[in-house]
C-alpha cells in the first residue's frame, strides 16, 4: 500500500477544493507501481472477457448506444476484491470520512468500476445524477494509463457552467491523476482517443429515501 503520508497530504486539498469550487484535479495522487497494479487487473479482466459494453439510461431502461457512450466496464465487488483493490478502497474510505467530516455530505459508500475506452470511443456530455435520484454525490476518476501523451486525446472535459459550452477544463488522462467533482453539478464528457484509455471510475453515494 502507498505510504499513508504520501496519499493523506491530498485529503485536505481535495476537501477544500470540493468545498470552494466543486471540483479538484490531483496529478500523482497514487504512485506509479500502484497504478500499474490496478491497470494490470483491468487489462486481465478485459482479456478474460469480463468487461461489458456500458449502457445508457437507468437500470430499468438501459440501452447500448456507441454514439453516446462507447466504453467497456467491470463493476468491482467488495466481497471479491483483490489486495490492491482493497488497498484502494481503504484510501478512498479515508477520503470519504474527510468529505463527511468537513462538508456533511452524508456519504456512506463508494461504488466503482474499471472502464476501458477503445480507440475512438466517447462518452457524450452528461451528468452523473439521474433525474429524481441524488444518491451519487461525488464523482472520482483515477486514470490508469501509462506513458500517456497529450496528442493521444481522451481528455475529460468538465463544463463549469451547467450545460453551457464554455468555460470548460480539459484533463489529460495521465496515469495517477485523480479528478473529483460534485456529481449533480458538473456536466462532462470524454473526448475520443487514439489509444485505449483506462480508468477506475467511482461515485461516493448517500443513502436513498427509505422505503415505507
Amino acid at each position: 500500500m502507498p505510504p499513508f503520508e504520501t496519499v493523506s497530504q491530498y485529503f485536505d486539498l481535495i476537501t477544500d477544493n470540493i468545498a470552494n469550487q466543486g471540483y479538484v484535479i490531483v496529478p500523482g495522487f497514487l504512485p506509479d507501481d500502484f497504478i500499474h497494479a490496478l491497470r494490470d487487473e483491468a487489462l486481465a479482466l478485459h482479456e478474460a472477457g469480463r468487461l461489458k459494453r456500458a449502457t445508457v439510461g437507468k437500470a430499468e431502461n438501459n440501452q447500448l448506444d456507441n454514439k453516446v457512450r462507447g466504453d467497456l466496464i467491470h463493476w468491482l465487488e467488495h466481497t471479491q476484491a483483490s489486495p490492491v483493490q482493497r488497498e484502494f478502497s481503504a484510501i478512498m474510505e479515508t477520503l470519504r470520512e474527510s468529505l463527511n467530516r468537513h462538508l456533511f455530505l452524508g456519504l456512506f459508500e463508494l461504488e466503482n468500476h474499471f472502464a476501458i475506452y477503445p480507440p475512438g470511443a466517447i462518452y457524450n456530455k452528461h451528468l452523473d445524477q439521474f433525474r429524481g435520484n441524488e444518491e451519487r454525490q461525488v464523482t472520482c476518476i483515477l486514470y490508469l494509463n501509462e506513458d500517456w501523451k497529450a496528442e493521444y486525446g481522451g481528455q475529460l472535459r468538465l463544463y463549469l457552467d451547467g450545460k453551457e459550452p464554455e468555460p470548460y477544463i480539459d484533463t489529460v488522462p495521465l496515469g495517477g491523476t485523480l479528478v473529483a467533482f460534485l456529481s449533480g453539478r458538473f456536466w462532462h464528457e470524454v473526448l475520443p482517443a487514439s489509444q485505449p484509455r483506462i480508468s477506475l471510475t467511482g461515485w461516493f453515494r448517500k443513502r436513498g429515501p427509505s422505503l415505507p
